[in-house]
């Protein structure tokens, strides 16, 4: 190995010609930067609104409780933690999965 390094950026033309001449389907990369733009708006508007969930929860639990009644806000957040982490999950891969 002499040390080069040959880096492809895309296809070349003729092979993308030839590819679309064969009916076949040929990802063009503007389609996929826009379609990867719409996922990421997607999913940082569920993550978003994850956090304020979240925000809500740790900053309204406790006022709503008295000052010694820590104990059981951090207890009982336990399993909402949890049911917001998979709510989150599910979200975001139903937002992978819509076209």
């Amino acid at each position: 190995m002499n040390g080069r390094r040959v880096v492809v950026t895309r296809r070349p033309v003729a092979v993308h010609r030839a590819a679309r001449a064969l009916g076949l389907d040929v990802d063009d990369d503007a389609d996929d930067a826009d379609e990867t733009r719409r996922l990421m708006a997607r999913q940082a508007r569920i993550a978003l609104s994850t956090v304020a969930m979240v925000v809500a929860l740790l900053v309204g639990l406790p006022l709503l409780t008295a000052p010694g009644d820590w104990l059981w806000v951090t207890l009982a957040l336990q399993p909402v933690w949890v049911a917001l982490a998979v709510i989150q999950l599910r979200r975001a891969e139903r937002a992978e999965r819509r076209p």
